[in-house]
């Protein structure tokens, strides 16, 4: 009896500390630096830009995100170990008008403690399962983890062994998960004798090496599924001079198999004069009228010189 009541109490102060804070974001529209710039970037018609602000000291960071099937709630990731759930509200045309705060915490470990050091809590991408479940990367300490909900402890998940013989700050920020539940992971700095980056495909049971063929000065930073099973690959690009910018290319569904060698067809360069900044996580969901809306965040990397910024696009395939 006595073990029973031990363990309730255990729990209730598990609940207690697991408790989300809500935290308040303000969102401020970002326009093109000129008036005169079209709305478009390559394929893609430029919907909406938000520069996103929070009093909390622990917003910034986001480095992955996930929507939820309408498009309401954001769920980000900050390279702190921290996760935040952001309300997002549409027209009914599916454009972005605006973009308030909710819950957050720090993301567990599988003991149901939080991660407090930048070592264990560097999350890089997260992908939603059609179990609701979430999957994580983290590089420093590579690995995958998997939570039933985001607030849970984490599940351990056995990733490709040579995942963790990745660069310390480069390992797998594009992540996703395929209709067949088999996962995608492509390295940021991971690159083979060729030159090509280091990827995997498969699930906690196999993986097979794939790679993905260099885009010039761009290096993988998200990846998500699209609504017909493509993929949608981000990718990053800076220069002393020309400061950022982001890639956005389409990647086969037919082409990824073990030792495949991955190539994406461009859509748009996103890039002055469109607001730019450190974009590192990218969401898609089909809008009312079968289009594809397409999200893109930055991760400010807590500096005054940088912004946390959230896009959207519509892409007509």
């Amino acid at each position: 009896m006595m073990r029973l009541v031990v363990g309730f109490i255990l729990g209730l102060l598990w609940i207690d500390s697991a408790a989300a804070d809500s935290i308040d974001v303000a969102a401020t529209p970002a326009m093109p630096d000129a008036d005169s710039t079209p709305l478009a970037s390559g394929r893609l018609e430029y919907l909406a830009g938000f520069v996103l602000t929070s009093e909390s000291k622990t917003f910034g960071g986001l480095s992955g995100i996930s929507l939820s099937a309408d498009g309401g709630i954001a769920t980000a990731l900050a390279d702190t170990g921290v996760w935040f759930q952001l309300q997002l509200q549409h027209d009914a045309t599916g454009r972005l008008i605006g973009v308030a705060g909710g819950d957050s915490a720090r993301l567990r470990d599988e003991h149901g403690k939080p991660l407090t050091s930048k070592h264990v809590g560097d999350a890089e991408s997260i992908t939603r399962a059609a179990d609701g479940s979430f999957y994580v990367t983290f590089e420093g300490w590579h690995r995958l983890w998997r939570y039933k909900t985001i607030a849970a402890p984490a599940k351990y998940v056995r990733a490709p062994q040579a995942m963790a013989s990745l660069p310390g700050n480069e390992g797998v920020e594009a992540a996703t998960q395929l209709r067949d539940g088999r996962f995608v992971l492509l390295s940021e700095g991971g690159f083979t004798d060729g030159g090509d980056l280091l990827g995997w495909l498969g699930n906690s049971k196999r993986w097979a090496d794939l790679t993905l063929a260099p885009a010039g000065t761009f290096r993988p930073t998200d990846l998500t599924a699209l609504p017909n099973g493509d993929l949608l690959l981000l990718e990053r690009s800076v220069s002393l001079f020309g400061g950022f910018a982001a890639r956005l290319s389409v990647i086969d569904i037919a082409s990824v198999a073990p030792g495949a060698r991955l190539s994406g067809q461009e859509l748009a360069i996103i890039k002055s004069p469109l607001p730019t900044d450190n974009f590192e996580a990218v969401a898609a969901r089909p809008a009312p009228d079968g289009s594809i809306l397409i999200y893109v965040l930055s991760d400010n990397n807590f500096s005054d010189m940088e912004r946390t910024l959230l896009l959207q696009f519509r892409w007509r395939p």
